[in-house]
């Protein structure tokens, strides 16, 4: 008989069987589908964050920053770029200007030919906002417009981004491209646009720590569900043993069974991933959704990945077979694993160590090549050494509370535990790298958590006041008088005052502007002096002063607190003439674009990637659980058939899962802080630094416990059917 009918012979027979069979592809399909998915998903960032940078215009092709715009004649083979924010009802908007020749043959990202002077190309959802509003309150900033940006130029289908032409005395070199100062100032000649597909080597190495941490509960999945049902399948093998298979033909058998099913399993997790992408691609992540093209993995990777997980699942299932000393009398039932060896250990100490060692090493200045590799290699030791090293701790506190533990439950749990360390902590496994991840991910969130805005207060700038920064020399001052008036005739507007320069420090406004705008005027003082600090949200100071002869600095439009009066009032600081040195926003606005760094837009994953390994620690946990309780079903039926009560098999249930964990929680919750801490510090030199997580991390953790408490109650059916008294059979 042929190996194949052999192992259809062997595996078809049977209810059970054949359950077993579903559950193994079903596990391995929706591992793959999981795989798949953040492979994509890895790939996606990359691609979305290179759509993105095209705007960064140093890193442009043969980019050359500009002094005088004015007095640049436009090449066809160059253009004249300016990046700017823009801001409306607290989204930021991406505004690119382009001054280029008619005959440009430079091809701008997502919209192709640079648009003439006082038109713009738009992104969709830009368009679905101008289109929303009244021209007065947005469409109005950027012209006429003649065309919308492709995919090409944008991170997100969510993305803001205005592309608007302009001559070259409207682009102004003073001009910076962010409120928070943090964007690059100033005019560009670019000869191409591109991105970058990661800010740094830094983020980098996050993003590929962040995407192992994500991957290894998924293949401890997949490592569970391939042993559903092993003590069954080694019975119906010691059957094949006694009519004279070797031990050879066994594994091979085994491969075969394997390999079958984890391929069709695979299959259908491809298929899975493939439908979910619509769903996956709805998921805001950062800096928006995802276009689902994004998440689409080529096939040549598709077709690796499936490959790839039959080959090791197959390999495995052969190795195990030809190593498990099946006879023609079967297995030796409960046949101890041995004492785990105290090597399994290494792994994590040595993993630890290296992080440790590396992050010290930066943190004194002795920045080095590779380092990142070394912090990486450090991650992947300490996630494996953790499941490497749970069995030999679980066995040394099973074997200290074997001594001590009295009733039932108690005694069975631990005898199992100390005979099978290595099975016993494998269903926990799961949850265990999940609390470690979680911990990583939560501690790794403080690093940018700590740059929260000010509090609202009645002692601060009001929310609905638009300030904006301005780089006038004092021989225009006149003209900006002028420029200032219409601002002040715009609807909803009640005050528009100009702010000048003070000699020392401050900024000087007239005493009855002033007090029109609030702040506490000196009794019979003609000017005021009033601290920078309080424009960026801090407490009003305010003093006498002379009058200023220096050019003006700021304007400052309050309004009456409605979104549109706010908007009207920005529109029409932008269409004034007056010259900007920083785009006109509101205090919370400010704030906001001072946290819209690389950092928090990373630190938005995070969420993603604890949920992601707390919903699989939970999945891994009820199949390991009641695989556990098929395997010994027999042993556990005598039990029942001797009197034990159901209860007192629930409680032995519990032990067996609640010890391992219990033994590893606070490990994995310090090396989580440990390693969060190495990866901050040491990828910025100290400039970071981790905190206390806020209380999201609790509920994440009790979310942990809860789902594995929820898991391994739903198995108490399955233990309670297999151990009933009418199941129990003899061989």
């Amino acid at each position: 008989m042929s190996l194949f009918s052999l192992a259809r012979l062997l595996t078809a027979g049977g209810r059970g069987a054949r359950s077993r069979l579903v559950g193994m592809a079903g596990g391995v399909g929706v591992g793959v589908a999981l795989l798949l998915l953040l492979w994509g998903a890895y790939n996606g960032l990359a691609s979305r964050t290179e759509r993105s940078t095209w705007t960064t215009l140093s890193a442009g092709v043969s980019a050359q920053q500009v002094t005088d715009p004015a007095g640049v004649a436009l090449g066809d083979d160059t253009v004249l770029a300016s990046t700017t924010s823009d801001f409306f009802a607290g989204q930021v908007i991406t505004r690119v200007d382009l001054a280029a020749s008619p005959a440009s043959t430079v091809a701008i990202p997502g919209v192709g030919r640079a648009p003439r002077a006082g038109t713009y190309h738009a992104s969709p959802a830009l368009v679905a906002l101008i289109d929303a509003h009244p021209a007065d309150e947005l469409g109005a900033r950027y012209g006429t417009r003649v065309g919308v940006i492709g995919d090409a130029g944008l991170a997100s289908p969510d993305s803001l981004v205005v592309v608007a032409g302009a001559a070259t005395s409207d682009l102004d070199p003073a001009r910076g491209g962010s409120a928070s100062g943090d964007s690059q100032f100033g005019v560009w000649s670019v000869a191409g646009f591109g991105g970058a597909a990661y800010p740094s080597v830094a983020y980098r190495t996050v993003a590929i720590i962040g995407a192992i941490a994500i991957l290894l509960p998924v293949l401890i999945l997949v490592g569970i569900v391939t042993r559903l049902g092993a003590t069954e399948r080694a019975e119906r093998f010691a059957a094949l043993r006694l009519i004279g298979a070797t031990p050879r033909r066994v594994a091979d058998i085994a491969a075969v069974e394997t390999g079958v099913t984890s391929l069709v399993g695979a299959f259908a997790g491809a298929i899975l991933a493939w439908l979910l992408i619509p769903v996956a691609a709805g998921i805001e992540v950062g800096d928006g959704r995802f276009f689902p093209t994004d998440l689409t993995v080529a096939p040549f990777t598709v077709v690796v990945v499936v490959a790839g997980v039959v080959a090791v699942s197959t390999a495995v299932a052969w190795w195990r077979t030809a190593h498990a000393g099946i006879g023609p009398l079967g297995v030796t039932r409960d046949r101890s694993e041995g004492r785990p060896a105290a090597l399994a250990v290494v792994p994590l100490v040595v993993g630890a160590a290296l992080m440790l060692g590396v992050t010290l090493v930066s943190l004194s200045g002795s920045r080095f090549v590779g380092m990142e590799v070394l912090l990486v290699m450090g991650f992947v030791l300490v996630s494996l050494g953790l499941v490497t090293s749970g069995p030999v701790l679980t066995f040394w506190v099973a074997h200290l509370m074997a001594r001590g533990v009295r009733g039932t439950a108690g005694v069975i749990a631990m005898n199992r535990i100390r005979r099978h360390p290595r099975a016993t902590f494998r269903a926990v496994s799961g949850l265990v790298v999940a609390v470690f991840m979680v911990s990583v991910f939560s501690a790794a969130i403080t690093a940018v958590g700590s740059e929260s805005a000010r509090e609202d207060n009645a002692d601060r700038l009001p929310k609905s006041t638009v300030v904006a920064r301005l780089n006038i020399p004092s021989t225009e001052a006149d003209a900006a008088i002028a420029q200032a008036l219409p601002v002040a005739r715009t609807a909803g507007v009640t005050v528009a005052a100009l702010g000048y320069h003070h000699p020392e420090e401050g900024i000087v406004f007239v005493a009855s502007d002033a007090a029109r705008l609030g702040l506490p005027v000196p009794a019979g003082a003609g000017h005021v002096r009033v601290t920078s600090d309080y424009f960026e949200g801090g407490p009003p100071v305010v003093s006498a002063s002379a009058a200023s002869a220096n050019a003006p600095a700021i304007l400052v439009v309050a309004t009456d607190g409605a979104a549109a009066s706010i908007e009207r009032a920005r529109t029409a600081v932008l269409g004034s003439g007056l010259r900007l040195a920083l785009p006109p926003t509101t205090r919370p606005e400010q704030a906001a674009s001072a946290l819209e760094t690389t950092a928090n837009r990373y630190a938005g994953l995070a969420g993603l990637g604890i949920l992601v390994a707390t919903v699989i620690s939970a999945v891994s946990l009820a199949v390991s659980t009641t695989a556990a309780i098929l395997d010994r079903k027999r042993m556990l039926g005598l039990l029942r058939l001797m009197g034990m009560p159901a209860s007192a098999l629930r409680r032995v249930i519990l032990a067996e899962a609640a010890l391992p964990l219990a033994t590893v929680f606070a490990l994995c919750i310090g090396l989580g802080f440990l390693v969060a801490w190495c990866v901050v510090a040491g990828l910025t030199e100290g400039r970071r630094a981790i905190s206390w997580p806020d209380r999201s991390y609790f509920l994440a953790l009790a979310a942990s416990l809860l789902l594995a408490a929820a898991a391994i109650t739903g198995t108490f059916r399955t233990a309670r059917k297999n151990t009933e008294i009418s199941v129990t059979r003899f061989e």
